[in-house]
């Protein structure tokens, strides 16, 4: 009877491919989670049902914003893998990104998370160690617009927010750096903003927040951010003479950076640096993370498809960065400072 299963599983591989497996088993467990967490989507839709209105008068923004960026040249600082990303993704998302845009299986298999498992169980009770359960609640509840998969009813939240604010706690106790002593924070490759919001909620003071990242997914990030926080606290870059601006979450696409002076107390960069290219590595690390004097790093061990990913740990641990592998993810690691 194994040798049967194996045989067969042999046989799929062989002819579909260990990518359109993943993707099909991403779809089937999106299923399986919507079916089971279906009453806690439902309490969320009816806690934050406000964003529907708020994105819908945002959207029809996006489309002309991002077509002044895309005329930018940004090839030095992709790679083939990112190319063929953006590209489907543009054709999802244009005109505008639907409201439950998370659930686009592009997203989910490129930038989204939906798997949860022994990495998020062990993540979770770390958190829960550290910060009551009330705080948690505030931190990790997830919001109506993205449509993000809820993986955990009490807290009404993600595997991807639980990932998240994983990466800060973790970084604040290795590093005994308490949040009041960061007042700016530049993050290379913001996925769709979902990092930036937990850091928001974490921050009882004003601060600056900057994402770098290609054009598409910095209007994606706008138009999340924008609906959760306002479109007064978010500010998109869409030209070289735009500023950064004090006190708000600023997202730069990556084609303005040589016009800014961009300074940061703490630099993040989950896996985004990692799968960006050689000259966007180089870029980082020669400016010295940004002046940053903290580090939170995620990166993965190079393969045929990221063949740039470990650089950065030469480069973190030259910096005095701490390295420490990914529990129950293979071949991945932090680096914090």
């Amino acid at each position: 009877m194994k040798k049967f299963i194996f045989m067969i599983y042999f046989f799929i591989v062989t002819k579909c491919g260990l990518s359109l497996i993943y993707r099909i088993i991403t779809r089937i467990r999106t299923q399986i989670l919507l079916l089971k967490m279906k009453p806690s989507q439902t309490k969320l839709a009816q806690i934050k049902f406000e964003q529907l209105s708020t994105y819908t008068g945002l959207r029809n923004k996006f489309s002309s914003i991002y077509n002044k960026l895309k005329e930018y040249d940004i090839t030095q600082f992709t790679t083939p893998p990112w190319k063929n990303f953006l590209e489907k993704i543009e054709r999802s998302f244009l005109p505008y990104p639907p409201f439950l845009f998370l659930r686009d299986p592009t997203m989910m298999y490129s930038i989204s998370s939906v798997y949860g498992g022994k990495r998020v169980s062990k993540e979770l009770a770390f958190l829960e160690s550290k910060i009551s359960k009330d705080k948690l609640k505030i931190f990790l509840e997830e919001d109506y617009v993205g449509g993000s998969l809820l993986s955990n009813s009490t807290y009404l939240t993600s595997c991807m927010s639980i990932h998240h604010l994983y990466y800060f706690i973790k970084w604040q106790d290795k590093t005994n750096c308490d949040f009041s002593q960061v007042n700016n924070v530049v993050e290379w490759g913001g996925g769709y903003g979902n990092m930036a919001k937990i850091f928001t909620r974490l921050k009882s003071k004003p601060f600056t927040y900057v994402i770098i990242d290609v054009p598409l997914i910095s209007c994606l990030q706008w138009a999340y951010l924008a609906t959760i926080f306002g479109e007064e606290n978010v500010n998109l870059l869409q030209n070289h003479k735009d500023v950064i601006h004090e006190n708000k979450i600023n997202l730069m696409p990556v084609c303005f950076i040589d016009r800014h002076k961009i300074y940061a107390d703490l630099f993040i960069s989950t896996w985004g640096l990692s799968e960006s290219s050689k000259y966007s590595q180089d870029y980082v690390v020669n400016r010295q993370w940004f002046n940053s004097k903290h580090i939170l790093l995620g990166y993965q061990k190079s393969n045929k498809i990221l063949p740039h990913g470990d650089r950065l740990q030469k480069f973190a641990i030259e910096s005095g960065a701490t390295i420490e592998d990914v529990q129950f993810s293979y071949n991945d690691y932090y680096a914090f400072r």
